[in-house]
């Protein structure tokens, strides 16, 4: 079935060859940048392989559907949507369902429960959006990352082809109504998708300046990209006609300004726009030097080796996250057996899943017309070669996962378990450091109440306390204690100052206890015009301060200062003499809702402190004259911290106390606080230098 049929437009045959061994090894330069970002965090700037496959998207879709418009003088759009399902959506499909598969047997309820949520969003091509939108809650940045992450790409690339063939046929409608040529609907599609493209670009630079997450994930901040490789699609008579010298020329310098970018682009130096620009244009001149003609000397990109791994880049895209989150689980450390593990894993699933399912089921007359010669509508899925090579590495695979889940063993007992327990003067600590040892050794999971499911899926503080960390400043509601206290606390700070509330105020039931932070908001400096999030952060640090100076309290506890620029200058504004006292969350090296599940055991969950612990917000305690208590004696002994102590958990995910953990430590915080001698300091008004 043809619709918006414009054969008037009379047809001219594009200037583009069957096979672009080239743009093969573009694929492949592209995945393998992406699957080093991924797995070993270098290069830095890999991950702008997915902008190479973005630009090459748009050159070939586009390409096609010119190339049928001028062969045949219409569009299908039955025929290019199956094309696309047949394309995409097999081998898609197959590793969200195994990825499902694992996620039941190795993630916690709470995880495997995101998982399928996220799933949904993947199947139907909406997982930017499901990024997008998990990326401005502040906690996402603590949650176990999603074994579906990636297929965010694959819905940017289906929602611009929702639109893209449409506009097309539009314009060559518009151009066969008024008799014009091929070559002025080349020229009207030109200028359309040009407008689209710097209109894409503009607001792509505006919302990486004002949101960055969601100009990351989001398709109207991508399409410029898939609209540059258009661009080279539309324009391909003119690059036909370049001399070989030109094409060798364009090639190297193309693949020269890919390699570049995958060492000078990181992901806060305005990315996507305008810093993808280098990629994107370095990409559109390699693949426009290809047109007509191959050039000459470029054989880093066309060769056996770079078709092949061409072929497989979107198995081997589809396969690598989901094989790397998982390696991680059955793999915690990063080791080298870590490294060869996904690598194989992932070559093997993927030339498994391309030789089975991906090109069988796009070379078949699945979807076709029944029209179709009855000779080709019985042509076999896949060969029997492909078959039984396939067949045999799935056999291997699904040993070695046999392997790796049941042949686990359980993780030795930390060495700080071993270790005497820190003697204490103040006997709560003593107990404290205790329980911790005591649950540094234990090597299976023991009931814990809230069980650890529900401390993962919980809230990090009362829903009193998160309600005056989500709303503007009420000082009344968020005061907590003996409100007609003459002691008075006021508590600032992000989501790790809203997890203490709790803490202080059982431990200090005779003061006030004033709430003034906001979840996803540290102390925030106004040095600068402010963006985004960063305005509402820096207006809620004026009101704290504000606040502060009018309350004159006490003793001022911070928590949750995240770089060494963040708060200074506004912590400075506070005039009153109020003591600043500075307390770091847990050390965080292990998100909990990550490492726990069936196959896991204790060890698994402990997290070390590492050497600069406290140390930013130990420097701006000593530069503003306040004073930094060493919290890590509340989690942790001798650097070692388990993620629960007794029968409570601690952690929810990386750094987030669970409410019930922070009532729990009350005695020993008010021992630390007392031992100190803040509380007597402080209630004599004379604060401590």
């Amino acid at each position: 079935m043809n619709i918006w049929d414009s054969s008037g437009v009379t047809a001219r045959t594009s200037p583009q060859r069957s096979f672009r061994g080239d743009i093969q090894g573009l694929r492949m330069v592209a995945v393998l940048a992406v699957i080093a970002d991924h797995l070993f965090g270098w290069p830095s700037g890999g991950f702008v392989g997915v902008d190479v496959f973005f630009v090459i998207s748009g050159f070939l879709i586009t390409s096609l559907l010119i190339r049928e418009h001028e062969t045949t003088g219409r569009i299908s759009f039955v025929g290019f949507y199956r094309r696309r399902v047949k394309r995409i959506l097999p081998a898609a499909l197959l590793v969200i369902v195994v990825t499902l598969a694992a996620a039941y047997v190795l993630f916690n309820k709470v995880r495997f429960g995101e998982t399928v949520w996220h799933a949904v969003w993947a199947t139907f091509f909406g997982a930017n959006w499901d990024n997008a939108i998990q990326g401005t809650d502040y906690f996402s940045a603590s949650e176990a990352v999603s074994p579906l992450q990636h297929y965010w790409s694959l819905a940017v690339e289906e929602q611009f082809y929702f639109v893209w063939p449409w506009l097309m046929v539009l314009v060559y409608a518009i151009v066969a109504a008024t008799k014009g040529t091929s070559r002025r609907a080349r020229g009207v599609i030109l200028v359309s998708i040009l407008t689209i493209t710097l209109a894409s670009f503009a607001w792509a630079v505006w919302e990486t300046a004002s949101n960055p997450t969601w100009a990351y994930f989001s398709t109207f901040s991508r399409a410029w990209e898939l609209g540059i490789g258009a661009v080279v699609a539309v324009a391909s008579p003119m690059f036909a006609r370049l001399p070989s010298l030109a094409r060798t020329a364009m090639s190297w310098v193309g693949l020269t300004g890919i390699i570049v970018s995958l060492f000078v682009v990181d992901e806060v130096s305005g990315f996507p726009a305008p810093i993808a620009a280098l990629p994107v244009l370095a990409t559109a001149l390699t693949i426009a030097a290809g047109i007509g003609a191959t050039p000459s000397r470029i054989w880093v990109l066309d060769n056996r080796f770079a078709h092949f791994l061409g072929n497989i880049s979107y198995s081997l895209y589809l396969w690598h996250w989901p094989v790397i989150i998982f390696g991680g689980v059955l793999l915690p450390a990063a080791g080298l057996s870590y490294f060869v593990v996904v690598l194989v894993f992932t070559a093997t699933l993927s030339i498994a899943s391309y030789f089975l399912v991906e090109d069988p089921v796009r070379k078949s007359n699945w979807l076709e017309p029944r029209s179709r010669p009855s000779r080709e509508r019985t042509r076999p899925l896949y060969t029997r070669a492909q078959g039984r090579v396939a067949l045999g590495l799935l056999i291997v695979v699904t040993g070695a996962v046999a392997v790796g889940v049941f042949g686990t063993q359980p993780s030795a007992t930390p060495e700080a378990a071993d270790a005497p327990p820190t003697v204490f003067a103040t006997p709560e600590l003593a107990a404290l450091q205790r329980s911790i040892v005591e649950s540094l050794q234990a090597t299976d999971w023991p009931e814990l109440d809230p069980s650890m499911d529900a401390a993962i899926a919980g809230p990090s503080a009362p829903s009193d306390v998160s309600w005056c960390g989500n709303n503007p400043v009420d000082e009344e509601r968020c005061s907590f204690g003996d409100r007609d206290s003459s002691q008075v606390a006021v508590m600032i700070g992000s989501s790790l100052s809203m997890t203490y509330v709790a803490t202080v105020r059982e431990a200090l039931p005779e003061w006030r206890i004033v709430s003034l932070g906001m979840f996803g908001c540290p102390i925030m400096d106004s040095d600068k015009p402010p963006a985004g999030e960063d305005a509402e952060c820096i207006e809620r640090s004026r009101v704290a301060v504000d606040a502060i100076n009018r309350l004159d309290p006490d003793l001022v506890f911070v928590s949750g200062i995240l770089t060494p620029g963040h708060g200074r200058a506004q912590l400075g504004k506070i005039t009153t003499d109020s003591l600043l006292v500075f307390m770091p969350g847990p050390p965080g090296e292990v998100n909990i809702g990550a490492c726990y599940g069936p196959t896991t055991s204790p060890a698994d969950c402990v997290s070390h402190m590492d050497e600069g612990w406290g140390a930013t917000t130990r420097g701006v305690a000593a530069d503003l004259g306040g004073v930094f208590v060493d919290t890590s004696v509340w989690f942790c002994h001798a650097g070692v911290c388990p993620s629960f102590v007794g029968s409570t958990p601690m952690k929810r995910d990386t750094v987030h106390m669970t409410p019930e953990y922070a009532i729990s430590i009350a005695p020993a915080v008010r021992e630390t606080l007392e031992s100190m001698g803040l509380l007597s300091t402080a209630s004599l008004g004379h604060p401590v230098g």
